[in-house]
């Protein structure tokens, strides 16, 4: 087995349904606990492109959440482009919208969330990524709110800190930071490529408004 599956990058790509209007794609590549190197992406071309590059130079990782455009005001060269940075340049601040959420323990989902586990991928370090069917707009006045609000609906408890809006994955189809002999690449555990009905109206209460008034 190869080090590089660009199929499964760009399955990856898709699931995490990152389109422009909601953000960038981050691209991190890391070699131990230090980051070497980082870009902001809105094509799957050039995602696929460095992600290629990188591969066995560190282990790469992918924003599960899009990341503001206005990173670029600051950091216009990171654009479609890995550098070489030694720090994240991304905080929460920089999330505009929710468009997906990596759980790695689904005993602790509220029974509603475990519903829809059978249509969710399985990720490499056995994440189970929620592939929302709408993007969740983070409040600008109150980032926490958002958070309660996925953190109630997955965890049916109302505490942010469940919650992390910069969360990160390991990018499926590139090269394990530790290669055996049979298994040189990270792989899906499952993919599945189904968004999620009605699941981002049921985390904000929109879903029960629409009920109320029908």
């Amino acid at each position: 087995m190869n080090s590089f599956k660009e199929r499964d990058v760009r399955r990856q790509y898709g699931v995490l349904q990152h389109k422009l209007e909601q953000g960038l794609t981050q691209l991190k590549a890391t070699v131990g606990e230090d980051v070497i190197g980082i870009g902001l992406f809105d094509n799957e071309e050039e995602f696929v492109s460095e992600c290629r590059r990188y591969n066995e130079l560190g282990t790469l990782y992918v924003g599960v959440n899009p990341r503001s455009v206005r990173l670029l005001e600051d950091y216009a060269g990171l654009k479609n482009r890995m550098r070489s940075l030694f720090t994240d340049v991304v905080t929460e601040a920089d999330i505009d919208y929710v468009t997906g959420v990596a759980v790695r323990d689904v005993r602790r989902l509220t029974v509603e969330a475990r519903s829809y586990v059978q249509d969710c991928s399985v990720l490499a370090d056995r994440e189970i990524l929620f592939a929302l069917d709408e993007p969740i707009a983070v409040s600008q006045d109150d980032r926490s709110s958002t958070q309660v609000q996925v953190a109630k609906w997955m965890y049916g408890q109302e505490d942010p800190s469940l919650i992390s809006l910069v969360d990160f994955i390991r990018v499926i189809g590139t090269a394990l930071p530790q290669p055996g002999w049979f298994r040189r690449r990270t792989q899906f555990r499952k993919y599945r490529p189904y968004i999620l009905e009605n699941i981002a109206s049921k985390i904000t209460g929109e879903d029960g408004k629409k009920k109320g008034r029908s």
